[in-house]
């Protein structure tokens, strides 16, 4: 009788998911050993629905556009799906970051998805899917840090330096990485190279004024949906900021849920406003609340999701590394291999 040998790196995941339910705890143990839960009860109390509505309306546009985007970014990798599956495949990939302990798992998902569709080897496929994925990813953040510096330069005064300095530190390095990214490129490839498929997406993108063009705009919609998401939900708690302090504000907050110490952002999230909106003169509850609901709204559009996973299924624990291949070859996926990591070999992944 034999048994499974565990998979390498299976221990390194347990602890690492183990010390994010442990920050996870901490930081929301803390929060709630401060908080006034009278205060926050009248927050709630006090919100008026009809914004609450409004944020999900926009939020639910923001997808859209992150589908939009999705879409023409793996075009580029050689796909050639219609609109509608990205639309499905984007809610799907959000509820999967909603449910899984983990921020990437809607990637995943997303990445799996696609690389089903298409012509060629299953690792060419793989690669090109997990590219787009990846530089879907990349375009937003890029995006998301420079919105927060247009914001904080449209801001009145009054935007403390605790809410500044964090940003024009970020717009700083975005900045400095892309000025630096060709030398990025070169070295990458050399150092990294099965991470040549995504850099040579990033290249792709550069070098493609339609689609950087379309790319940048669908992202500035996504992040200034997110962004007037949670001011609505501030509106409707009676939260008097201008639009523009939202502007740096949500933007710090999404930067900091990216750190790994958290299930899905948890308790992050909640103290990103509670530090971040104390010295504008509102509350820990309120904070909290903001926080609470805006998380509540997102929730509700990612549910949009479950139907299309019931339908079509989850990637089998074979597939979810998205590598290795029982087809071998460099074929680009589609007739395009020439565009970003498509056309990459199959010794890249």
């Amino acid at each position: 009788m034999t048994t499974e040998a565990p998979r390498p790196g299976l221990w390194k995941a347990r602890l690492a998911m183990g010390l994010r339910w442990a920050g996870t705890m901490g930081l929301l143990g803390y929060l709630a050993s401060r908080m006034d839960w009278q205060a926050l009860a009248r927050s709630f109390a006090g919100m008026d629905f009809r914004f609450f509505a409004a944020s999900i309306a926009v939020f639910s546009l923001a997808q859209v556009a992150s589908a939009i985007r999705w879409r023409a970014l793996a075009r580029a990798q050689g796909f050639r799906d219609p609109f509608g599956p990205f639309v499905r495949w984007y809610a799907a990939g959000m509820f999967c970051n909603l449910a899984l302990p983990s921020s990437v798992g809607g990637d995943v998902v997303r990445a799996w998805y696609l690389s089903r569709k298409g012509t060629g080897p299953v690792l060419a496929r793989r690669q090109a899917a997990v590219a787009s994925v990846l530089l879907d990813r990349a375009t937003g953040l890029g995006v998301l840090i420079g919105v927060a510096g247009v914001a904080a330069l449209a801001a009145p005064p009054g935007l403390p330096a605790r809410v500044t300095a964090p940003v024009w530190m970020a717009v700083t390095a975005a900045a400095c990485g892309l000025l630096a990214w060709p030398l990025i490129s070169i070295i990458g490839r050399k150092v990294a190279p099965r991470f040549a498929p995504l850099l040579g997406g990033v290249d792709g993108v550069l070098r493609d004024p339609v689609l950087l063009a379309t790319t940048t705009a669908c992202s500035v919609v996504v992040q200034m949906s997110s962004i007037a998401q949670v001011a609505l939900v501030g509106t409707g708690l009676g939260i008097d900021l201008p639009w523009a302090f939202y502007g740096c504000v949500v933007p710090l907050v999404s930067l900091l849920t990216l750190l790994p110490v958290s299930l899905n952002g948890m308790g992050l999230r909640e103290a990103g406003y509670v530090g971040l909106l104390s010295p504008l003169g509102v509350s820990s509850a309120q904070s909290v609340a903001l926080s609470l609901l805006g998380f509540a709204a997102t929730s509700l559009v990612a549910l949009a999701g479950l139907p299309v996973l019931l339908a079509d299924g989850m990637p089998r624990r074979d597939e979810e590394s998205m590598g290795g291949s029982d087809e071998p070859g460099t074929e680009a996926v589609g007739d395009h291999s020439g565009e970003g990591g498509a056309g990459q070999p199959a010794s890249a992944a």
